[in-house]
């Protein structure tokens, strides 16, 4: 196999060295082609063809994908600022390679890595001798329209962040202005929130649609039914004290983030009659 690069050749010797007892390489330079690395395995070949493979795809990856993304968010879809090409290139590193559900439904549950592994190995298969860059640039259509439905997901993925970061900073502009209407709120972390007074005494749902039916709920995007966030921004506490066993929780983080210092988030534990102390 050909590589015209030397970047290329020593991460491509450093994936094989877990592997070095099992297969040798014999490295010459060509003129033309580049280096030529010629492999001897003590195992079968499929085996070693499956392994190559993997260390090709490998090596794509951390060679050259970077600047794939970032030719594609810039040339395919005409961004410029540097900030978000950095945001949105981080949201198709997430959506390419991270583990939980909502990314690999948003890649439609291909795994990546496989995937160009497939196609390197395809071709290792074919034929005994490839040139990495060869199979770069006419053989990776299929997974290059891939990495570009990734990068348009991230972009809608960036836009609905930035969406959200603008309605987070409205209503923590519109709490700033605004005088408390209660002094303090206590909020039991669940499913939803349950919501205690000072006195540590839980408060209605006919008492929060009170609040709710004063406040500006429609101007600020905020629903009349939703019983988590829009409370708190027609109450409007001068002290907020969350009990609950999970800080990152979405809806702690956002209250956290328009409240800010108000926020005193504790671990569950503390009795509902203390908590008016």
């Amino acid at each position: 196999m050909y590589f015209e690069s030397d970047k290329e050749v020593t991460a491509f010797r450093n994936q094989l060295n877990p592997y070095r007892k099992q297969i040798r390489v014999h490295q010459q330079t060509d003129a033309k082609w580049g280096s030529r690395l010629r492999l001897e395995g003590d195992i079968a070949r499929a085996e070693l063809i499956h392994l190559i493979s993997t260390v090709m795809a490998n090596v794509f990856i951390e060679e050259h994908l970077s600047d794939v993304i970032i030719h594609k968010i810039t040339d395919g879809f005409y961004f410029s600022d540097p900030d978000e090409i950095n945001r949105i290139y981080d949201f198709t590193m997430w959506i390419l390679f991270e583990t939980d559900a909502d990314n690999q439904y948003l890649r439609e549950h291909v795994d990546t890595a496989n995937l160009l592994q497939h196609i390197f190995f395809l071709q290792l298969k074919e034929h005994t001798s490839v040139h990495f860059n060869g199979i770069i640039h006419f053989r990776l259509a299929q997974f290059l329209d891939f990495v570009r439905e990734c990068v348009g997901r991230a972009i809608e993925e960036f836009k609905r962040e930035e969406d959200h970061q603008a309605f987070i900073d409205m209503l923590r502009h519109y709490i700033e202005k605004k005088d408390p209407c209660v002094d303090l709120v206590h909020i039991e972390q669940d499913e939803n929130f349950i919501f205690y007074n000072e006195k540590g005494e839980v408060i209605s749902k006919d008492m929060l649609r009170m609040w709710m039916f004063q406040a500006p709920l429609y101007a600020l995007g905020l629903h009349e039914n939703e019983f988590n966030l829009s409370p708190l921004i027609a109450m409007s506490p001068a002290k907020i004290k969350v009990y609950g066993n999970d800080p990152a929780d979405p809806k702690i983080l956002t209250i956290t983030n328009i409240f800010q210092e108000r926020v005193e988030f504790k671990m569950k534990g503390t009795s509902i009659l203390s908590r008016g102390e």
